[in-house]
């Protein structure tokens, strides 16, 4: 084998092992999970015998900042089941259970986190059953998949747009008029594009606010069966009047 030849060989092997490297040391996330919620849940809540007539499982949107420490913040839950109304109990309970703290690279990190709670009373499934997301990709990826969380550590884009000149809205869904400001996020955690889905009467000021706080914004990837995938996610804000 000639100079050239090794020079060259040993240039590859050199190449190859960089990537190697690289690779190796590539960001590892972890969303935040659920930690002791369905134990809590169940020792808080008592099912009714009826959710309404022919009404066996009603679903409870929640919200709400999960804390290095797996304590919950600012939590916000909402339902459409005008019958028998689960929100209190379950924003109740919430704040006496302990979440998995998300993590990045084994540092553990704040994250805003979506998440369903299925109560049931069919008989054919469990009564409480936690979700980590809106269902807004259930069709597509199944019950289970983690929806992107926002990180606290770095730019908040709530906080930016709740500043007395940006604006009245409360966090998250309620029985009011909403803005609502799609992110899609990379598998890295990186805002790739912004859109404005619906922004509430005269709200359009308060929509492009949100839009560019979240350009700014970093997030924990959404997680199909422990794999960091593309995915959107929704940022909401209500108003009282």
């Amino acid at each position: 084998m000639n100079n050239n030849s090794s020079k060259n060989m040993i240039r590859s092997l050199l190449i190859m092992a960089a990537m190697g490297s690289l690779a190796s040391y590539a960001t590892e996330y972890t969303p935040a999970k659920f930690g002791d919620a369905a134990s809590v849940l169940t020792q808080h809540i008592t099912l009714p015998s009826s959710f309404g007539e022919g009404v066996k499982t009603v679903a409870v949107y929640c919200q709400a900042d999960v804390l290095t420490t797996g304590d919950l913040n600012n939590i916000n839950c909402y339902e459409n089941n005008s019958l028998l109304s689960m929100k209190a109990s379950t924003e109740s309970a919430l704040k006496s259970a302990t979440f998995s703290a998300a993590s990045i690279d084994s540092q553990a990190i704040p994250v805003r986190m979506q998440f369903r709670v299925i109560y049931s009373i069919s008989g054919t499934q469990a009564p409480i059953v936690l979700l980590p997301n809106l269902g807004t990709l259930q069709a597509k990826y199944g019950v289970d998949y983690f929806a992107p969380q926002e990180r606290l550590d770095k730019h908040d884009w709530y906080v930016q747009y709740s500043t007395k000149t940006r604006g009245d809205g409360k966090l998250f869904f309620a029985d009011s008029k909403v803005t609502r400001v799609m992110a899609n996020i990379e598998a890295d955690g990186v805002v790739e594009s912004v859109s404005t889905i619906e922004a509430a009467a005269r709200k359009k000021a308060d929509a492009d606010t949100i839009e560019s706080a979240l350009k700014k914004s970093r997030f924990i990837p959404g997680f199909v069966q422990d794999k960091a995938t593309p995915m959107h996610y929704i940022a909401v804000v209500n108003y009282e009047k």
